[in-house]
């Protein structure tokens, strides 16, 4: 009787663990990976890794079970990627603060005092908010409205950024007027949205003798 008991202990544990070439299964015997467990698994505790930076991959599965990893940077990018966007930057000061900057999608956008011909007031910029794997030109179009003037095509051009310069901003258009208004249409390489950005400096109030103007951008995300 001990012996039938130790035998039909012996099967039920080739049956439970199953092991085929070098591969180990839980309740079937054709193991396809290293592990293969036919059943639910459960975990009783884990541990909170969000502020640790040595947690850098996020578990996944396909249809059949398989399970392997993925980097959590990448499934960041492809949410960022997919997500629409409408932002706005706002503020009021004598001359535009080249420090402050709208974050939109891969793009930070921005205003500085003017470098060419300071009388007129406004050069917009661009930057990136992540180094690119490898060198990339992003393009543009341009529209610029002054004074009384209708919207007019003013131009279309790239700017080449890379892992060393993504942080330095550059010089998307120059000499805007104040009260003149400048509207983008830009993308990156390899990104399936577009952006459409406004840049609008216009005078808000005096002080003291001194004008305070209004900096506004704005960009949506499609």
């Amino acid at each position: 009787m001990k012996k039938t008991i130790y035998i039909l202990f012996i099967l039920f544990q080739v049956y439970a663990f199953g092991q085929y070439e070098n591969k180990v299964g839980i309740n079937t015997d054709k193991p396809t990976r290293k592990l293969d467990v036919n059943g639910n698994l459960k975990i009783t505790t884990l541990t909170d890794k969000t502020s640790d930076p040595t947690y850098t991959d996020v578990l996944i599965t396909d249809a059949n079970g398989n399970v392997d990893k993925v980097p959590i940077s990448l499934i960041k990018n492809q949410i960022s990627q997919s997500a629409v966007e409408v932002k706005r930057l706002f503020y009021t000061s004598a001359t535009p603060d080249a420090n402050k900057q709208l974050s939109c999608g891969r793009f930070k956008f921005s205003f500085r005092p003017g470098i060419a011909a300071p009388n007129k007031n406004l050069d917009i910029m661009v930057s990136l908010v992540d180094a690119p794997a490898t060198p990339i030109t992003v393009f543009y179009l341009l529209f610029r409205k002054w004074g009384d003037y209708n919207l007019k095509y003013y131009k279309s051009n790239g700017k080449d950024f890379n892992a060393s310069n993504y942080t330095t901003p550059q010089l998307l258009c120059p000499q805007l007027d104040i009260n003149s208004f400048g509207e983008f249409y830009i993308t990156y390489p390899g990104e399936e949205n577009f952006y459409r950005v406004n840049f609008l400096g216009r005078p808000n109030y005096v002080s003291g003798g001194n004008t305070y103007n209004s900096y506004t951008i704005t960009c949506e995300k499609f």
